[in-house]
């Protein structure tokens, strides 16, 4: 979702839910100064390590997203990757990414659709097999954008992907991508990954 985001020069960028930092790292290799926030100290401590092991900079804070320890205005840009699902109190966690933004910054948002297949496939799963996602709670696109008009946020773009569950047979001779691009003419409502650019008002 790296086309959501916007390029600035040297620009400061905030990774909530930032776990093994792989939206963070891309962040910074794109140019940004980038800080990352979880929760979790061993999400934060591989973070560390694959930042250290591929020599970028990253500043990484163990702090919770709804209770930042940043200044108003210190970020051009704050990233949200499938962490919502994970937030006790998203609507908080919104408001402090609204305070630490820039005005007219820009909050990049992605979420599992609640309807989407790879996102239906973890609900069944989770009740029976130990699972990361076992106290998620998934938001469909509408919640979501409600969740941000309610928050100081005015969408301006989205993506999705994802519509079906991948089948391996498919995968080869570029089957999947021709079943995949089915699914976002047909079926634009059903994506799986949905992920929104919005400016901060």
């Amino acid at each position: 979702m790296y086309a959501l985001v916007p390029r600035v020069a040297g620009g400061r960028a905030l990774d909530l839910s930032c776990g093994t930092g792989s939206y963070a790292l891309g962040l910074a290799e794109r140019g940004f100064r980038v800080v990352g926030v979880d929760l979790s100290a061993p999400m934060l401590a591989r973070a560390r390590a694959r930042a250290e092991g591929t020599g970028v900079a990253l500043q990484l804070v163990r702090v919770d997203a709804a209770a930042l320890p940043f200044r108003p205005r210190a970020f051009d840009l704050v990233t949200v990757i499938l962490g919502i699902e994970f937030m006790a109190e998203p609507g908080l966690a919104l408001e402090e990414a609204h305070r630490v933004l820039e005005p007219g910054g820009v909050l990049v948002v992605a979420i599992l659709d609640r309807t989407g297949p790879w996102t239906l496939w973890r609900r069944l799963k989770r009740r029976v097999m130990p699972s990361i996602w076992r106290g998620a709670r998934f938001l469909g696109a509408d919640g979501l954008g409600r969740l941000l008009r309610a928050h100081g946020f005015a969408a301006q773009r989205w993506r999705r992907a994802i519509y079906f569950l991948p089948v391996p047979a498919l995968a080869r001779g570029g089957w999947l991508e021709r079943w995949e691009s089915i699914g976002a003419r047909w079926m634009p409502g059903r994506a799986t990954f949905v992920a929104v650019a919005a400016r901060r008002a």
